[in-house]
């Protein structure tokens, strides 16, 4: 799509009818700009919508663009009363196309048709533009009607309209770039008209920068939620224990972040893939990686865009959000579900096609988007799907010192004495014992069952302390995955070779020391 802004260039080429498709809060900022466009050319600019029995006149009493009625009453189909009664000057035509291409009448597309071919021999200047929050042509008409975009504003244009409002309201912290940068951040993804109504909306409610700046995040996450985005919030752990190997990856990915990096001709990577049995501490590692990078992480909902009457608008919206909130991380957990029998035909080949066009989208965008995948079977995601990612990462159960880490994790945040600075309660000998009782547990069920002694210490009326007796008891309640899914958790384990290794070897004073049988 061409920027709004071609408009110019195109009605010099004799472009007598575009379409326009923009956000609904940026209506007025539209209007404004073909009001000062036709005042520059001296002619008349007209709105109408199904909302009008009349056509509407754009005019500036007291330097204040308003909309007055005229005296065209509209009794029959806008565009044909135009056809028929063709006058100079600008038409925004809102509603002329809100139907999908399949829905389209062919009495509409000849209308249009009409009107380019009508436009080409007449000599009277008279321009239409199709106002849609979405525009998909038919194919006969795509080669006439050009399609501009007012689309969500990019980094910078934010920056211009948060920094403005900054600076009216001296106490959001106009000498505090620390507190600016964040509202800016939060207002990233919203359309520039929405920043500016939601900004002077919510000043009544804060008395505080840090206020503003939530109540913007909760007014977004609602919207983006309907959008098949939403954004996740930190997660309640420091790092993920055992996997050095990941982390060293993503600390060079991070590095590339920093503005130098464009200097050498580097980049941001496409993304990641995290394979590996369920519960070992994927999704917590894509959180992780957001944290360490710095960036805000947007968890993706494939299903949500497959479910939604027009499956193709969502994804585009979806895109055009994502793109916006750059740079950031995006995450998809259990991609491999969401895109089982992506090649079918079952749907009518919605999947095949938003498949095709979010591959298209991936291997193209230039934006600093990373995307990260977890995935439980590699092998049910399509290869030209995995091949757009640059490091599949295999998350295997944790040797022994990361089961070491990833108790003390857990037990940290219920237990003060396994908290920083404190020597460990329990003897090397002890927690021996401890980590060969919970060899075969993936690192989700270790957090839930020190989670669980803890509800237990709670309910006896002992809070905040635990006994290793607690945890090996706690262990006889429940079978692990490994032993319950035996067959599918190791068929995953056999193909960890296809990927990268996400912990290197184990190091800790538990490991275990390889002996000669045989002297």
């Amino acid at each position: 799509m061409q920027p709004l802004q071609d408009w110019i260039k195109l009605i010099e080429q004799n472009a007598p009818i575009v379409a326009l498709e923009y956000q609904t809060p940026d209506r007025m900022a539209v209007l404004s700009q073909f009001y000062q466009w036709s005042e520059a050319r001296s002619l008349p600019v007209y709105v109408w919508n199904p909302g009008y029995s009349t056509l509407q006149q754009l005019v500036a009493p007291q330097e204040k663009i308003i909309l007055q009625p005229t005296t065209q009453t509209i009794k029959q189909d806008i565009l044909q009363f135009l056809l028929e009664q063709p006058k100079p000057g600008i038409y925004l035509l809102e509603g002329v196309l809100d139907s999908t291409v399949a829905e389209m009448s062919q009495q509409r597309c000849y209308q249009l048709l009409n009107a380019y071919h009508q436009a080409l021999w007449n000599s009277v200047p008279h321009y239409w533009v199709l106002l849609e929050t979405y525009v998909q042509l038919p194919l006969e008409l795509q080669p006439f009607i050009p399609v501009l975009s007012h689309g969500l504003p990019d980094l910078q244009q934010v920056e211009a309209i948060v920094t403005q409002f900054c600076s009216q309201h001296p106490w959001l912290g106009k000498d505090d770039p620390e507190a600016i940068q964040k509202l800016i951040t939060a207002c990233q993804g919203l359309p520039m008209g929405e920043i500016e109504m939601v900004l002077n909306t919510l000043l009544a409610f804060v008395d505080s920068p840090e206020q503003l700046v939530q109540l913007i995040l909760e007014h977004k996450t609602n919207k983006l939620r309907g959008r098949g985005l939403e954004y996740i919030a930190e997660p309640d752990v420091p790092t993920a224990a055992g996997l050095d190997l990941l982390e060293r990856r993503l600390e060079a990915i991070a590095s590339l972040l920093r503005p130098e990096a464009q200097q050498y001709g580097l980049s941001l990577p496409t993304g990641m893939v995290l394979w590996g049995p369920p519960g070992t501490g994927k999704s917590l590692s894509a959180k992780l990686a957001a944290k360490k990078m710095g960036l805000p992480l947007l968890a993706a909902n494939w299903g949500i865009l497959l479910s939604n009457p027009n499956p193709d608008r969502a994804l585009k919206e979806f895109i055009a959000v994502v793109t916006s909130l750059a740079p950031c991380v995006l995450y998809w957990d259990d991609f491999d579900k969401g895109f089982a029998g992506w090649d079918s035909n079952a749907d009518g080949g919605i999947a095949r096609r938003l498949s095709a066009a979010l591959l298209t989208w991936m291997q193209e965008h230039q934006e600093p988007i990373y995307t990260i995948a977890t995935v439980n079977r590699l092998g049910m995601l399509p290869p030209e799907l995995v091949r757009r990612f640059d490091d599949i990462f295999f998350i295997d159960l944790p040797h022994e010192g990361a089961r070491y880490e990833v108790f003390n994790l857990h037990l940290a945040k219920y237990f003060p004495a396994f908290r920083e600075d404190s020597q460990s309660p329990w003897t090397e000998d002890q927690w021996r014992r401890l980590l060969t009782e919970y060899r075969i547990c993936t690192p989700a069920e270790i957090g839930n069952a020190v989670r669980r002694c803890a509800e237990e210490a709670f309910y006896k009326g002992n809070p905040g302390q635990i006994e290793l007796e607690d945890l090996l008891e706690q262990r006889q309640q429940f079978t692990p995955a490994m032993e319950r899914e035996s067959e599918q958790m190791q068929a995953i384990r056999n193909l960890a070779t296809y990927a990268r290794p996400a912990s290197g070897g184990d190091r800790s004073r538990f490991a275990y020391v390889c002996r000669e049988l045989f002297q």
